[in-house]
């Protein structure tokens, strides 16, 4: 078994005190955890459990917490102006959001918006995408690649180092989270790929400049 974010052959199982519905695995180099593709849904059960979601504009608290994320961006991004939401679900309720805001924003999602963009922008933000992802460092080189130089990348998922006990962690549980980043993570996927991070909460939001 290797880590298919940095390639490390030195991953390891985590033992819990319960028995686990799922193996999950921690690799020391990049601080991943992640679930093998065994227990991963298919691509179909997955869109179901997207599609039951009710992420709109009339939901108040989701507006709420994608407004918090906007200011953040005001303050750690000057500057940008193009801005392409990543993995933006059925309902690109964000998108909308920054239009509203003055922002020019496309979106991208593999199963809802299947277009990949040929375009490049200023900020590439990412919600509650990055523990969904199948092939982790191919999906970064992409997403990379769609970043001016210069621009950002702003990621929000819950860091597994926030939580003290990943064992009973809610986050973990469900199904269509097969992989969990930590602070180390991001720091390590700066590196590899010429970034710095210019903002970490230590709980769910990062944004990193290229």
């Amino acid at each position: 078994m290797k880590c298919n974010l940095c390639s490390s052959d030195k991953v390891f199982v985590l033992e819990f005190i319960k028995p686990a519905r799922r193996v999950f695995f921690r690799c020391p180099q990049c601080d991943l955890i992640f679930v093998p593709v065994s227990h991963h849904l298919t691509p179909e059960e997955e869109v179901s459990r997207y599609k039951l979601h009710r992420n709109t504009l009339s939901n108040e608290g989701y507006v709420g917490m994608f407004l918090e994320k906007i200011a953040i961006v005001h303050q750690y991004c000057p500057g940008v102006k193009s801005v392409l939401d990543y993995g933006c679900g059925p309902g690109p309720v964000l998108a909308e959001l920054l239009k509203r805001d003055g922002f020019s924003c496309d979106v991208y999602d593999p199963f809802f918006f299947p277009d990949f963009p040929d375009s490049s922008y200023d900020l590439v933000i990412s919600t509650e995408v990055f523990e969904h992802l199948r092939d982790r460092r191919r999906e970064l080189e992409r997403i990379c690649k769609l970043i001016k130089p210069g621009g950002y990348l702003a990621v929000m998922t819950s860091l597994h180092d926030a939580v003290c006990d990943f064992e009973n962690w809610w986050y973990k549980n469900d199904t269509t989270h097969i992989c969990f980043f930590g602070s180390l993570t991001f720091d390590w996927l700066a590196k590899e790929f010429g970034f710095k991070i210019v903002f970490l909460d230590y709980k769910n939001f990062i944004i990193l400049q290229k």
